[in-house]
């Protein structure tokens, strides 16, 4: 799966709450980067997005990309209000990434997700992590396991926002709704523990896996981490 793709996928669930979510992290107490901290923040330093992937922000405002092996160039800007723009022509447009100072933290909020920044390495290490070597990511996650994932979700409901939730039922089948938009599918549980959704109307999903942060569990989606939203026992998606 390409970035492209899987940012494409991001937008099944998150597309429509990213500007209500950008509303509700000022109103928690979130300070957007001003252009020249994020700009700082960004020049000269690689991404590191997952094992499979990362971007490169030259200071001359270029951009070098890896995704599932595969290199693209481009270029990248950075918005009055503290959002990063990926100008990559095969990826078509893309919604900007907002950054947020939040305690001694870096938040992002992205397509009605949001999570902390994504792991930053000195200079270009693309062709680090595109060998496999000499590239460790900083958050140390223990992922919950193939039955502590099936407790969570089994005959559980998750939410997503105010729009939106997927109901996991103990027979395998799942129930989506995100603004008032119906499907059906299927879930299950890899040999990881990940939680991993067929839903014919989105094509190919990652999974997701669960882990223990130091305050709130944490999900794994896409490369990025973010905090998992609330659950409810039983089928709560008749609410939306």
């Amino acid at each position: 799966m390409n970035f492209r793709k899987g940012l494409a996928m991001a937008c099944v669930l998150t597309c429509s709450a990213v500007l209500a979510g950008s509303k509700s992290t000022a109103e928690e107490g979130w300070v957007p980067f001003t252009k020249d901290e994020l700009h700082a923040y960004l020049s000269g330093k690689t991404q590191v997005w997952d094992p499979n992937g990362g971007a490169y922000y030259a200071p001359d405002g270029t951009l070098d990309t890896l995704w599932d092996g595969a290199r693209e160039g481009g270029t990248w800007s950075v918005t009055s209000n503290g959002a990063l723009c990926w100008h990559v022509a095969s990826w078509g447009e893309l919604e900007c990434e907002a950054y947020f100072h939040v305690g001694n933290d870096v938040m992002y909020s992205y397509y009605g997700e949001t999570g902390l920044a994504s792991e930053r390495q000195d200079g270009n290490t693309l062709d680090a992590l595109a060998a496999g070597t000499g590239l460790v990511l900083d958050i140390d996650r223990e992922f919950l396991t193939p039955d502590e994932a099936m407790n969570l979700v089994s005959g559980h409901t998750e939410f997503f926002g105010d729009d939106g939730a997927i109901y996991y039922a103990s027979d395998h089948t799942m129930t989506t709704v995100w603004n008032g938009v119906r499907h059906s599918g299927t879930w299950s549980i890899d040999d990881d523990g990940g939680v991993c959704w067929d839903v014919p109307a989105w094509g190919e999903e990652p999974c997701r896996q669960y882990y223990e942060g130091e305050e709130s569990l944490m999900v794994l989606h896409k490369g990025r981490d973010f905090s998992a939203e609330d659950f409810s026992v039983g089928d709560a998606t008749t609410q939306f």
